[in-house]
């Protein structure tokens, strides 16, 4: 977790990169740099394999200086982590956009509708957190099957049917 949230697909991949970024670090300097810059502390379960899938798909080489193994950004590496923040400010532009013109249909200040916006998904995952572990466990499988599903168009029917249903069960179980 980091700072009570449940990590996000991808964070720390991004986050070895962006380390990487600065210049070469061993497994050790990575788990402690994510630490102190998160207050989530990754495990070397965690660190160790995922350092192997970047070497694997060439973002990073390892390599051995005295008794410590080291990683650092591959040209390939380099280009990715440029490629990805300038897709990170292109989406920050377009957010920033869209609240501009949010702002103006709801005649709020821009500030106001960010403020509104970040709370609101704030209560949404501390919901997740007041969840009883085993729903919680079924709530997310449910998610990313629910993803894994849509991206095949022909079964998109399908599931179209099964969330309909779901739907009307739920809104039986909540009286609606």
């Amino acid at each position: 977790m980091v700072r009570g949230k449940i990590v996000p697909r991808g964070f720390l991949k991004s986050y070895i990169l962006k380390l990487l970024r600065s210049g070469p670090k061993h497994g050790y300097d990575i788990i402690k740099s994510i630490e102190n810059e998160s207050g989530w502390k990754p495990s070397s379960g965690g660190i160790y394999p995922t350092l192997h899938d970047l070497e694997g798909k060439g973002f990073i080489i390892k390599f051995k200086e005295g008794r410590r193994k080291y990683y650092k950004l591959t040209k390939n590496g380099k280009k990715f982590v440029k490629e990805f923040d300038e897709s990170l400010n292109e989406m920050k532009g377009r957010f920033r956009n869209f609240v501009g013109i949010m702002s103006q249909i709801l005649d709020v200040k821009e500030s106001e509708l960010e403020r509104m916006m970040g709370s609101h998904i704030k209560s949404q995952r501390s919901l997740i957190f007041m969840l009883s572990p085993s729903l919680r466990k079924s709530l997310l499988k449910s998610r990313k099957l629910i993803f894994k599903i849509a991206k095949n168009k022909t079964k998109q029917k399908t599931l179209e049917k099964v969330l309909k249903e779901t739907i009307k069960e739920l809104e039986r179980i909540a009286g609606e």
